[in-house]
């Protein structure tokens, strides 16, 4: 009884630390953005496709996949996604990072990461809304 006990705890803590370790913490959130930024300032579209998450019409897809760059429709979404990044930063002198928060969005549960846009004394904050795809952070949107 006593071994049965003690491999349902362990059982139990394993599951509990992956479900903590499955999210997206602030460290690789501004990792992430840093890479998206730099990406999109190189054109670098291909790349930037894999850490953009998916979010068009195949509900299958949702939360589970990154843009595919070789489907011409996605392409261009990325492409999209990127020039507004691009021109952000390009009007801005610089950038620094905010809040880190967890949300809901469709009833899932993410995590947001300020951006604050400087330029000049005006401040321009979005938001960059981030989940776990394979383990790693993708970028859902910028609001």
């Amino acid at each position: 009884m006593k071994t049965l006990i003690s491999l349902f705890l362990v059982f139990v803590l394993f599951i509990s630390m992956n479900k903590i370790s499955a999210q997206v913490d602030k460290k690789a959130a501004k990792s992430t953005a840093n890479k998206l930024f730099s990406l999109c300032q190189k054109n670098n579209y291909s790349s930037a496709s894999s850490i953009l998450a998916y979010h068009g019409s195949n509900e299958s897809r949702l939360y589970k996949d990154t843009y595919n760059y070789s489907n011409s429709s996605e392409a261009s979404d990325v492409k999209r996604f990127c020039k507004r990044v691009k021109a952000m930063i390009e009007i801005s002198d610089s950038y620094d990072f905010g809040s880190f928060r967890k949300r809901k969005m469709h009833g899932k549960e993410v995590q947001s990461l300020d951006v604050i846009f400087k330029s000049g004394n005006q401040k321009i904050k979005n938001k960059l809304t981030f989940i776990e795809i394979n383990g790693k952070p993708a970028i859902y949107k910028l609001d």
